[in-house]
């Protein structure tokens, strides 16, 4: 008898497991990074998650003047930041990865704020070098695109550049940005 009551017990307690573990499914617990797919036969280069100080969110084209980064619309906030940077095979071109992560956050219900692509973006060595301060994504202006979308849950950014570098290699990151609530 004790032991036909320990059996239902322990149905109980994972009946309750599978229960609470529902809506976590129907609302899909993967957020950030780790809900997009991966682009076919990248190679994941860097992968972070860091609290992040003035970080950028900008919304127009950048340029430098007198030493600084001038976007005239831009907002540079303090938060948690989930960066994956990949390198896309040989052959795969910037606008490639672009189209490809664009249609990606669209099926995640991304809302675009801004996206520009050559050099309606800017020069690339302040995009690699200021803004996201990796050398690697320093390429060609012409070969280069840059998104800022809203998440569908709309408290956090999705951030996307692609770029191919003069050594034909085409990098594609990826930055999932969450400010701080003030």
């Amino acid at each position: 008898m004790q032991k036909d009551w320990v059996s239902s017990v322990f149905r109980a307690f994972l009946a309750s497991l599978c229960l609470l573990s529902l809506p976590a499914a129907a609302t899909g617990v993967a957020a950030g990074p780790e809900a997009l797919p991966v682009y076919p036969n990248a190679s994941l280069t860097l992968k972070e998650s860091r609290m992040a100080r003035d970080y950028p969110l900008l919304s127009s084209r950048v340029s430098k003047i007198r030493g600084k980064i001038r976007s005239t619309d831009a907002q540079w906030l303090n938060g948690q930041l989930e960066r994956r940077i990949y390198e896309l095979p040989t052959g795969r071109s910037s606008a490639d990865g672009f189209r490809f992560i664009q249609e990606e956050l669209g099926k995640l219900g991304a809302q675009d704020i801004f996206s520009c692509t050559g050099r309606d973006c800017g020069q690339s060595n302040l995009w690699a070098n200021d803004i996201f301060q990796v050398a690697n994504l320093y390429g060609r202006e012409r070969e280069q695109s840059y998104l800022l979308a809203k998440s569908a849950e709309g408290g956090s950014y999705w951030l996307a550049y692609a770029v191919t570098r003069g050594t034909n290699r085409t990098y594609l990151l990826i930055d999932y940005f969450t400010p701080d609530t003030p």
